[in-house]
């Protein structure tokens, strides 16, 4: 696996940012993203990559769907404009179709913003303790149109029964859980720029904000409030940039849950700092803390990863290390 310098990484990464545009259409964003490298640069250092475009993701509020290249990379399958992936259900994280009595498909789960510009569609099914890896023409996979779980339309659900003989057989080399355990990171780093957004709007308007003859930022129930979510980021951000040490699924697993968490926080804290103005819709605050609880949702959630954790640490006897002291 390449390592990319990071000069390099640091000029992708504002590529990428400029390209994010909030409100631009997903499609000609994925497609720009593309043209920038993107592909070239999730094949040759996933980790780098996810960590790359995932944050500015978060940061801008981008419905762009990229999740879907990550996922494919890590089944060892081509990354292309035109491949999707059906992700999982809300709150789950298992294969999303199955196999039906009559030898057809049926599936739950979600699609991104990639659903409506790619031709075939990636599907895991669940086969026993193992996952088999299906091709399906896009245009079969057809969610309702009020099946969106984000107001911004960037995952939709789809529930369905495919017939039989429309699945072309995929040899992937990768696994589900290596796949999941990608994904997690991917998503860890996305809750995490929009976290970032989040606090930084609230300083910025505990700073402009004047109340009694004083900015709202010299009152200190505000500051232990920024300070509170601070570190709740930074504290998540540490244990994801721990997952490129040796790719442990359990790390994964911590990484998504903590980022899940303090993403949560901060929309609390930073909708008490803002007032007033956090519950309208002439604020952009609402816009990421709409999207960090839907992202939240994929792959697991704080309501969810929270029991995974707690079974794997007793299975294994041992917490991981995450920092080295």
């Amino acid at each position: 696996m390449n390592v990319i310098a990071s000069d390099d990484l640091a000029l992708l990464g504002a590529g990428f940012e400029s390209a994010m545009v909030h409100g631009a259409d997903p499609g000609s964003v994925v497609s720009t993203l593309f043209e920038l490298g993107w592909a070239d640069l999730l094949v040759a250092a996933p980790d780098q990559a996810a960590a790359t475009a995932f944050g500015p993701l978060g940061a801008t509020g981008s419905s762009a769907g990229i999740i879907d290249d990550v996922i494919a990379r890590a089944l060892g399958l081509e990354v292309s404009l035109d491949t999707s992936v059906l992700l999982p259900a809300p709150g789950r994280w298992g294969p999303p179709a199955r196999r039906s009595g009559t030898g057809g498909l049926e599936v739950d789960g979600l699609v991104t913003t990639r659903h409506g510009d790619s031709q075939n569609m990636v599907i895991g099914i669940a086969n026993g303790g193992s996952t088999e890896f299906v091709t399906v023409a896009t245009s079969l996979v057809t969610p309702s149109v009020d099946a969106t779980i984000d107001p911004a339309d960037s995952v939709r659900r789809v529930r369905c029964e495919l017939p039989s003989g429309v699945a072309a057989p995929l040899d992937a080399t990768g696994s589900w859980g290596t796949a999941v355990a990608a994904a997690r990171v991917a998503l860890a780093h996305q809750l995490l720029g929009a976290s970032r957004t989040m606090l930084e709007q609230a300083r910025r308007h505990a700073l402009d904000r004047v109340q009694f003859g004083r900015a709202v930022s010299s009152f200190q129930a505000v500051r232990h409030k920024l300070a509170e979510a601070l570190v709740q980021i930074e504290g998540a951000t540490a244990v994801v940039e721990s997952w490129s040490v040796d790719g442990d699924p359990l790390i994964a697993a911590l990484s998504k849950s903590l980022a899940g968490q303090a993403a949560r926080l901060t929309a609390t804290n930073a909708q008490q700092v803002l007032a007033g103005i956090g519950f309208t819709t002439d604020h952009p605050f609402h816009l990421y803390l709409k999207r960090t609880l839907v992202v939240d949702l994929l792959f697991g959630s704080t309501a969810t990863l929270p029991g995974e954790i707690g079974r794997e640490l007793l299975a294994r006897g041992e917490a991981p290390r995450l920092v080295e002291l």
